[in-house]
C-alpha cells in the first residue's frame, strides 16, 4: 500500500500540532503558579470551637469547607515543629510563616488562615495546610 504525498503532508501536520499541544500541556501543568491561600479572601471566618461542633453535627460540613481558604481563631493547645493545634484542628504552617511560630506559646489566642484538607472522623481531627498567621 502506497501513501500519497498529500496524506503524508496531513499526517505530518497533525503530528506537529500534536507535539506542540503536548509540549504546551506539560509546560502548563509543571510551571503554572501555585495557589497562595494566605493572600486569598477567606471563604469562611470561624472559631475553632464552632468549626469542630459543625463537623461533629453535620456530615455535609466537609463538602462545605474542603479546599477553601478558611480563617480560624482559637487557643493553641500544642506546637510541634511546623504544626500548630487548637484542640482537634491541626494547622501545618506555611514555610513563609514558619519563623513566626516561635513567638507563640501554648495557651495563646491566634488567628490563622489556611486551606482545609481533610477531616478524620475516627480521630475527630480537622487538618489544614498552607496556614499563615493573621
Amino acid at each position: 500500500m502506497k501513501i500519497s504525498p498529500r496524506t503524508k503532508k496531513i499526517i505530518g501536520i497533525v503530528f506537529v500540532i500534536g507535539v506542540l499541544f503536548g509540549t504546551w500541556a506539560v509546560w502548563y501543568v509543571f510551571f503554572k503558579p501555585h495557589r497562595n491561600v494566605g493572600n486569598e479572601k477567606p471563604a469562611f471566618v470561624i472559631s475553632t470551637k464552632n468549626l469542630t461542633s459543625e463537623f461533629k453535627s453535620d456530615t455535609a460540613a466537609l463538602t462545605k469547607y474542603i479546599d477553601k481558604a478558611i480563617e480560624v481563631e482559637g487557643v493553641i493547645t500544642a506546637i510541634e515543629g511546623s504544626h500548630l493545634s487548637f484542640d482537634n484542628v491541626t494547622c501545618n504552617i506555611d514555610s513563609t510563616d514558619l519563623p513566626k511560630i516561635g513567638s507563640y506559646k501554648v495557651g495563646s489566642n491566634v488567628k490563622l488562615q489556611g486551606r482545609l484538607t481533610t477531616y478524620n472522623d475516627l480521630m475527630e481531627e480537622i487538618l489544614m495546610d498552607q496556614c499563615v498567621f493573621k
